[in-house]
């Protein structure tokens, strides 16, 4: 397995796959929104270091397997904070991997849904049903993507 793990929580973790590339951040069940904030703010934190160093684009994994349910507050933290925010850090590709759970599942489509209706910023987004696929989606994709940043 090419990921490294950059830091775990009990409820998430951060991997970077140099081999795709892109960060990933994988959640293990329910998330408080301190929680949530903090290891979203995180990868992103990541994802702007490892952009300093790298020539080409770099993609972004939700693996959303073991995500819980994500309050409405949160849902538009993320709307309206942290993807603006996401967007101008150069983020433009992200990979979700299907959530098992019925309020995994919701979440994710609401994250969708407002990523698709929103006029700032511009995110490509795949659902798939397994990390392997994810990967390969954003290696096809990231190899003839400009780099953003």
């Amino acid at each position: 397995m090419s990921e490294i793990a950059l830091e775990t929580e009990s409820y998430g973790a951060i991997y970077l796959d140099s081999e795709v590339p892109c960060i990933i951040i994988r959640w293990f069940g329910f998330a408080n929104s301190e929680q949530l904030h903090y290891l979203m703010n995180a990868t992103l934190d990541y994802y702007i270091a490892e952009c300093r160093h790298r020539p080409g684009p770099l993609g972004w994994i939700a693996d959303s397997r073991g995500l819980g349910a994500i309050k409405p507050n949160d849902q538009q933290w993320l709307h309206t904070d942290w993807n603006p925010r996401t967007y101008a850090a150069g983020v433009r590709y992200i990979a979700i991997v299907e959530a098992e759970s019925v309020f995994g599942k919701i979440s994710a489509q609401q994250y969708v849904t407002n990523v698709m209706q929103s006029t700032e910023y511009t995110f490509y987004t795949r659902a798939v049903p397994t990390l392997e696929e994810a990967k390969e989606w954003l290696k096809e994709v990231l190899a003839t993507a400009p780099n953003p940043n």
